[in-house]
């Protein structure tokens, strides 16, 4: 990884920089009540990568524990879903949203989940060359599923206790 982090729940304090880091990320983004949602579910986890040391990049200055990416999946028996996942411009293509996933897919050994499932955007080539290197496989595709732009979701899965992470 190119930037030194820390990863650890998400809470209440996270949500506008996650809500910034969102509309920087997503066609079409959550609200601000959308992730408060998400902190309220008892089975849904949401996890930030916090900066391990002061930044300051080209657009801002960040102050370390700062989030500057998160997770957010549902772990439900024996599954876990991925929900979002985003990394702050300024720190893509280090490694955090590699982090971010490992950790989630830790979290569901830990917890004997069996099956990781997420879709993704058709054309997100970046996302899908991530999920492949973690083993994820092709199963299917929503056509469009996604409506700024139209888009076809492709679905992905990952059998965690076949694979090595």
């Amino acid at each position: 990884m190119g930037i030194e982090i820390t990863i650890s729940p998400l809470d209440e304090t996270d949500i506008p920089s996650v809500v910034e880091i969102e509309r920087q990320s997503q066609l079409e983004p959550w609200s601000e009540q959308s992730f408060l949602e998400e902190l309220e579910r008892l089975h849904s986890h949401m996890l930030a990568a916090r900066l391990g040391r002061d930044a300051v990049t080209a657009n801002r200055t960040w102050t370390a524990g700062e989030a500057a990416g998160y997770i957010c999946y549902w772990c439900v028996a024996d599954e876990i879903q991925i929900l979002n996942i985003a990394v702050h411009p300024d720190f893509r293509r280090q490694g955090m949203a590699g982090a971010l996933l490992a950790h989630a897919i830790e979290r569901g050994r830990e917890k004997k989940v069996m099956l990781v499932t997420l879709e993704v955007r058709r054309s997100n080539d970046a996302a899908r060359r991530l999920y492949e290197s973690f083993g994820f496989k092709v199963v299917g595709e929503r056509p469009n599923y996604y409506g700024a732009p139209v888009e076809s979701a492709i679905l992905m899965e990952l059998e965690i206790l076949k694979n090595d992470v």
